[in-house]
């Protein structure tokens, strides 16, 4: 039988999703690309499920996209060719790409741990994550213009939010390599850890969030999101409707038993 392609292991409140084609650094090929978007749907939809972590298996987070085994939709028996090969293409990256877009706005953290390579793709997906947890390890590089492409799975999106247009201009179009270090310095980094320290750390720093008041997170990152589309009074009517959503939820209540009973909230997350 088999491996899956994406491992999927629950652990409590936990949803692990790790990338699982070790041989090939975990490069990304159709079958991957399909289960992560299933994955990352189910995660966002499923309200046990308080935090999710990407990860890869092996030596590597992610190395890109796999051009030897290629990610190009491919057509199941008996189905037609379609009478615009070229926007079928476009149609089916843009859904399958959609793994970022649920990584970036499901109402719950997302956390990356990156290991050695995190390229093209790879790198997108754990820019689209809300915290990312390297090694002393990890490599980023954008690496698409070294295969004549200009990016995918909202790299171009991810670094100008995170550094700006001309820097994230010049990291893309020079592909430049960054060492662990150089995550670090440019801020990309949520913490850098030793290597066997990474799945320790990582879980540490995931079961913290995944036991946090799941809802008020949902509105942090929706308000994140709508500050970069909107003006600031549109703005205001999105952070005031998540705000008063918080104050229905029983953690709003345990939070003000628990600062009157000196103690530490136990959230539950609704």
């Amino acid at each position: 039988m088999t491996e899956s392609v994406l491992i999927k292991e629950r652990k409590d409140n936990l949803l692990f999703l790790r990338m699982n084609r070790p041989d090939r650094l975990n490069a990304i090929n159709g079958d991957l690309m399909d289960e992560l978007l299933q994955a990352t749907q189910e995660a966002a939809d499923d309200n046990s499920i308080r935090a999710v972590v990407l990860t890869g298996e092996g030596r590597s987070f992610c190395a890109g996209g796999d051009v030897r085994d290629g990610a190009k939709p491919k057509r199941k028996p008996g189905e037609e060719k379609p009478a615009d090969p070229r926007q079928a293409m476009i149609d089916s990256q843009f859904e399958r790409t959609q793994a970022s877009y649920l990584l970036h706005t499901m109402p719950k953290p997302t956390i990356a741990l990156v290991r050695g390579a995190a390229m093209g793709a790879g790198m997108s997906l754990a820019l689209a994550c809300d915290y990312r947890i390297i090694s002393d390890t990890a490599v980023f590089r954008s690496a698409f213009v070294n295969n004549a492409l200009s990016g995918d799975y909202g790299i171009g999106y991810f670094l100008s939010k995170a550094l700006g247009a001309p820097k994230a201009i010049e990291l893309l179009m020079l592909s430049q390599k960054l060492n662990a270090d150089d995550i670090n310095a440019l801020g990309l980094a949520t913490r850098l850890v030793a290597d066997d320290q990474l799945m320790e750390e990582g879980l540490a720093f995931a079961k913290k969030l995944a036991s946090g008041p799941t809802v008020a997170y949902a509105g942090v990152k929706q308000n994140i999101v709508a500050s970069g589309t909107l003006e600031l009074k549109d703005y205001l009517r999105i952070e005031s409707e998540n705000q008063v959503a918080c104050t229905f939820t029983k953690d709003i209540r345990e939070a003000g038993k628990a600062f009157i009973e000196k103690r530490a909230p136990v959230f539950k997350g609704e």
